[in-house]
């Protein structure tokens, strides 16, 4: 039998405090990345999309009716018809812009790196160059000025207080200011902070229970049964501060989009060149390159399908 002498800890043991012992410690990497959780991109699905032709001109002139022609109807018999001038047509220009991104990566790197650099950088610029389309479309969408709704008794974002949370009658207020210029209602964006207020309402129908044949887009948490409404959640639906924003609380700038008789949209994305993407090492400087190129222009072309709707956080 051993004596408690024997059995007490040694002196000199090596642990992981002797010197230079850290040396022969080694650190194993993981080969994978854990992403950024990137935001929820529907946007692109809810304007319409023109291309323009062949590489003549930096502009397109898109065309469209400002309003319902009525035509002359009389006619005295004998006498030539009267015709109707088509005073209701009218065009805007839009001239897209330039977006060129680029990552470089040192061979050095590259070569001695865990993880597939080259990769993940792919992935950076391909997210990054759809999250650009998708805030060149809402920074348009807020542009719109003929249909607003405010939480509480609110008339201007700048007086919206505490509570003005947004509510299944501001939904149904937002929707009408829409159908009031004969268009259809068909998604509503919100941000995470207004989906609690949204799942909450009678109306709301999770998307998790939809039948089979049911289209689920992306960000769509589910839909305002009653009001026909594809309801997407996604954080490009920008935070108002009662900063810089001067709104009267903390909010976010909600929205309905609908679409006319004819399936088109409230906004238009002009494309001079879609978003493309390539590779190349050039042996020359001993470094790889990740490309990105896009030339595009948002524009609202009927913003009477817009319905903005200006609620608070809490």
């Amino acid at each position: 039998m051993r004596s408690i002498q024997e059995l007490a800890a040694a002196a000199n043991i090596t642990d992981t405090s002797t010197t230079q012992i850290s040396e022969f410690q080694d650190t194993l990497f993981a080969r994978d990345v854990i992403k950024y959780t990137e935001d929820f991109r529907y946007l692109q699905n809810a304007v319409d999309h023109h291309m323009m032709a062949g590489n003549e001109g930096a502009t397109t002139r898109l065309f469209f009716t400002t309003s319902h022609l009525s035509i002359t109807k009389t006619h005295t018999e004998g006498d030539m018809r009267t015709f109707t001038e088509m005073t209701n047509l009218d065009s805007i220009d839009v001239t897209p812009t330039w977006d060129m991104g680029a990552i470089a990566l040192s061979k050095e790197l590259v070569r001695t790196a865990s993880v597939n650099l080259i990769e993940l950088a792919k992935y950076m610029i391909a997210q990054d160059g759809e999250q650009n389309v998708e805030e060149a479309i809402v920074t348009e969408i807020e542009t719109a000025s003929s249909n607003k709704t405010y939480g509480g008794d609110a008339t201007s974002h700048t007086n919206l207080e505490t509570g003005d949370t947004i509510t299944e009658s501001m939904i149904i207020k937002a929707r009408g200011l829409i159908r009031k210029y004969n268009g259809k209602p068909k998604f509503l964006f919100i941000a995470p902070e207004q989906e609690t207020s949204i799942m909450q309402l009678t109306q709301f129908s999770n998307s998790e229970e939809y039948g089979g044949r049911e289209i689920v887009v992306n960000g769509e948490i589910g839909k305002l049964l009653m009001y026909g409404l594809k309801v997407i959640v996604t954080t490009n639906v920008n935070e108002k501060t009662n900063g810089s924003d001067s709104w009267g609380v903390t909010g976010h700038l909600c929205f309905i989009l609908g679409q006319n008789d004819y399936g088109q949209n409230a906004a238009t994305l002009v494309w001079k060149e879609k978003l493309t993407y390539d590779y190349e090492y050039l042996k020359l400087y001993s470094n790889h390159y990740i490309y990105r190129d896009a030339c595009y222009g948002a524009q609202l072309t009927n913003e009477k399908l817009v319905s903005l709707i200006y609620t608070t956080d809490a």
